[in-house]
């Protein structure tokens, strides 16, 4: 459930960044001007700070899920990517560089994995597959489909509870 409150934490912040109406681009301009404040170096440098911490939480986030499966795994090492990436957008965005700040958006003529949107539809399908193999064991349907687990590749770590109250 923490990492749940964590992306939805994530997509309301950055959606309010968004929202015209809070009036926080046009606090960058000098005439007040919306438009003008959302394409200023400043707006656009905060925005991509902001997502490039939101890229060390959610990294932090990867490195604990690779005790758990390849899906779980895959969708942080992704939305990792995609938040450093669309950083680079934003930085590139606020220098006036606006034809690397669309590549790295979205793809072009050239397909490329390795764009924002691209990383992100990615992020999307992994989390759709995995909403459906959690309700179906929920449910205690007879759908058995494979999410690479990979705690075994770790030490066992199952203590009792009491033990580890002991020792601690």
């Amino acid at each position: 459930m923490m990492v749940q409150s964590l992306f939805a934490v994530f997509w309301l912040s950055f959606g309010l960044l968004q929202l015209p109406t809070l009036g926080l681009a046009a606090a960058y301009s000098p005439t007040g001007n919306a438009a003008e404040g959302a394409l200023s170096q400043e707006y656009n440098s905060v925005i991509g700070l902001y997502l490039i911490v939101w890229g060390f939480a959610l990294f932090t986030f990867w490195i604990f899920t690779l005790k758990t499966n390849s899906v779980f795994a895959g969708i942080f090492l992704f939305v990792t990517i995609a938040a450093w990436v669309l950083a680079g957008a934003y930085f590139n965005v606020g220098s006036g560089n606006y034809v690397l700040a669309v590549k790295l958006q979205k793809a072009g003529r050239k397909f490329t994995p390795f764009t924002g949107g691209a990383l992100l539809f990615i992020v999307a399908a992994l989390g759709w597959y995995m909403t459906f193999v959690i309700m179906a064991a929920e449910m205690r349907l007879p759908v058995n489909l494979p999410v690479g687990d990979l705690s075994h590749f770790w030490p066992s770590t199952d203590i009792p509870l009491s033990e580890a109250e002991k020792q601690a």
